[in-house]
């Protein structure tokens, strides 16, 4: 029977994976990022849902995820309906879209905090109209809800995962792997231009349309707007790829890594099976036509973010409680003694 990792051997091992990750994303940040969400990304998905899924989804009863799992695939349907609309269609995407998104990822906590469904309910009922004041703040509301599903999903969410690590198992090595994972995005933005080898015709052909609006998102929120051909050429544009290749390479790997979290070994062969059937034909269908397997993958990409809302709450509830058990057990917390 073989022993499980220590988890300084996980933290450096993290540690070797961040370096990787950004040596490839400030060397070829475009296929960096491209390959990651194509080949990782698919695997990634249905393995956390399998996982959350052992798991109750992190909710009080398995069967609560339904109105998460029903919210989402709606609010994709709707969004593919609204795309098709004429006039008006901004001012729907932002009512409906952005507002549906606030709505779940705010339930998710209420379902978290209470299993009442009477509570539930009565919660739900003040969130509604809150979300969709929030979504007519045009600007604030179109940025964040175009960063919860990424952005703050594969960075802002692995950072915090790692700070409950660190307060879980304080150890050097868990605090180097939390500074290097801060310290490499930055290191990735200043390294020169040069470093980086220019996008190949596939690189090219496959960003367009596909993860390039993350880019135009953030590069519009910067003040800078840049036509779709622009984005694999234009300077700010290549660094802020080499971050979201950083970014989106870690994520993967970071799951990966965690072999005794994920338990590979429990998984049933039946679904093993399934999982890596269903990655192969993912995989084959990104190299075939990037675009296609990009729009059929999308909604299992997005649906395992809304997912892993329950978690995500019960993290910051969790830093939460540790932050206050520290503050609360310093010396200075006890100034008499």
């Amino acid at each position: 029977m073989t022993r499980p990792a220590a988890p300084h051997n996980i933290d450096r091992l993290n540690i070797a994976l961040i370096a990787v990750s950004m040596l490839l994303a400030v060397r070829w940040p475009f296929e960096t990022l491209l390959l990651a969400y194509a080949v990782l990304g698919p695997l990634h998905y249905m393995t956390e849902i399998s996982w959350l899924h052992d798991r109750n989804y992190f909710l009080p009863r398995r069967r609560d995820v339904w109105p998460l799992l029903i919210g989402g695939l709606a609010l994709i349907l709707a969004l593919i309906v609204i795309a098709g609309a004429g006039a008006g269609r901004d001012t729907l995407h932002r009512a409906v879209g952005n507002g549906a998104l606030f709505a779940l990822f705010s339930f998710a906590l209420v379902m978290v905090l209470t299993p009442s469904w009477p509570k539930r309910l009565l919660a739900l009922t003040l969130l509604i109209p809150g979300c969709l004041w929030l979504a007519r703040s045009a600007g604030f509301a179109d940025s964040l809800a175009g960063y919860i599903p990424t952005v703050i999903h594969v960075y802002v969410f692995t950072g915090l995962f790692m700070l409950l690590g660190w307060l879980r198992r304080p150890s050097r090595d868990s605090a180097g792997a939390l500074a290097v994972y801060l310290l490499c995005p930055l290191l990735c933005w200043l390294a020169p231009l040069g470093f980086s080898a220019s996008a190949s015709a596939w690189a090219e052909r496959s960003f367009v349309g596909t993860l390039g609006p993350i880019n135009e998102l953030i590069l519009g929120d910067a003040g800078l707007t840049l036509d779709p051909s622009q984005l694999v050429e234009h300077p700010v544009s290549i660094l802020v790829t080499r971050v979201l290749a950083l970014a989106y390479l870690y994520h993967y790997l970071n799951w990966f890594s965690k072999v005794e979290v994920i338990g590979w070994a429990r998984i049933s062969p039946t679904r093993a099976g399934a999982i890596l059937s269903l990655w192969i034909g993912a995989v084959a269908l990104y190299f075939h036509n990037y675009l296609l397997g990009f729009t059929v993958l999308l909604m299992l990409s997005f649906m395992h973010v809304v997912l892993e809302f329950p978690l995500n709450h019960r993290s910051f509830r969790d830093i939460s409680s540790h932050l206050r058990s520290k503050l609360a057990s310093s010396p200075d917390a006890h100034p008499g003694h």
